[in-house]
């Protein structure tokens, strides 16, 4: 006698899509951010929940910051960007005074 796997109920496999889903969107907010060299030094962490997309580290600029922002928002399937996104301190900031 063959035991049969428990079937998941209808909540269970919509949960289950929604987190395949969002590790493609993230996916796809990552290519994007990597698309462009002027981020090649910020730092960027993606996470995406039910389609609203968190972006958190560390840039170098406001300019960067905002790049990011409307780089995630366009990909499909984002309902939302939250930024999270820090700037860091330019170097001549750390310098201690004579």
């Amino acid at each position: 006698m063959s035991q049969r796997a428990p079937q998941l109920g209808f909540a269970s496999q919509i949960a289950i899509l929604k987190y395949v889903n969002d590790q493609a969107i993230s996916a796809s907010v990552e290519s994007a951010l990597q698309q462009y060299r002027v981020l090649e030094n910020a730092r960027i962490h993606v996470d995406t929940f039910a389609g609203g997309v968190e972006l958190s580290g560390w840039v170098d600029s406001v300019t960067q910051s905002q790049l990011a922002v409307t780089l995630a928002a366009d990909v499909a399937g984002v309902a939302y960007v939250v930024n999270n996104l820090r700037q860091r301190m330019p170097p001549e900031w750390l310098k201690t005074a004579p």
